[in-house]
C-alpha cells in the first residue's frame, strides 16, 4: 500500500509540474484580478441594496409615526367623549403601531451595522484590489523589460560577431599590404 501512495504522489506532484509550466502566469494573475473586481461589484451591489431597504424603511417609519400620532389624537378624544369601545380598538391600534416601530427600529440598528461592516470589507477589498494591480503592473513591466533585454542581449551578440575588433582589422591591413608587396591585393585575405 505504501508503494501505490508514493507512486500517487509521484504522478500527482508530477502533474502539478506539468501544469505549472503550462499556465501562463501573466494570464492567471489578470484572470485574479477580474475575479476580485466582479466580487467587489457583487458587493457594492448589495451596499447598494442595502440603502434603497433603509431608505425604503425610513418612508415606512415615518408613515407609521403619522399613523401613531393621528391614533394618539383619535384616542384622546374618544376618551374626552367617553367612548369606551372607539377608545380600546385605538388603543390595540397604537399598541400595534408601537410594536412594529420599535420592530422597524431594530432592523434599521441591524442593517445599519450590515452597511458599515460591508463598507468597511469593500475598503479593503479596494485596497487589495489596487495593491494587486500594483504589483501585476510592476510583473508586467519586468516581464516585457526581460523580453526586451532578451532581444537586446541577442541584438547586442550579433552585433559583437559582425564587428571585428580593431586588432583584427589591424592584422588584415598588414596581410593586404605584404600581399600588394608580393604582387598584388587578394580579395578576403591572403594570396
Amino acid at each position: 500500500m505504501g508503494v501505490m501512495t508514493r507512486i500517487f504522489r509521484l504522478f500527482k506532484a508530477d502533474l502539478h509540474g506539468v501544469m505549472d509550466q503550462v499556465e501562463d502566469k501573466a494570464l492567471l494573475l489578470k484572470q485574479c484580478v477580474r475575479e476580485m473586481e466582479g466580487s467587489l461589484q457583487q458587493k457594492r451591489q448589495r451596499l447598494d441594496g442595502l440603502n434603497r431597504t433603509t431608505r425604503q424603511m425610513d418612508v415606512e417609519r415615518e408613515a407609521r409615526e403619522r399613523e401613531r400620532q393621528k391614533v394618539a389624537a383619535d384616542l384622546e378624544l374618544a376618551v374626552r367623549k367617553e367612548k369606551d369601545d372607539i377608545a380600546r380598538a385605538l388603543i390595540r391600534r397604537r399598541l400595534i403601531l408601537e410594536t412594529d416601530g420599535d420592530r422597524l427600529v431594530r432592523r434599521r440598528q441591524q442593517l445599519d451595522a450590515e452597511q458599515a461592516r460591508l463598507g468597511e470589507v469593500i475598503r479593503q477589498q479596494e485596497e487589495q484590489l489596487e495593491r494587486l494591480k500594483v504589483k501585476c503592473a510592476a510583473y508586467w513591466q519586468q516581464k516585457e523589460s526581460c523580453a526586451v533585454d532578451d532581444v537586446a542581449g541577442t541584438w547586442d551578440e550579433a552585433a559583437d560577431h559582425s564587428y571585428p575588433s580593431e586588432e583584427e582589422v589591424e592584422l588584415e591591413l598588414l596581410r593586404c599590404k605584404e600581399s600588394a608587396a608580393q604582387g598584388g591585393v587578394a580579395q578576403g585575405g591572403v594570396k
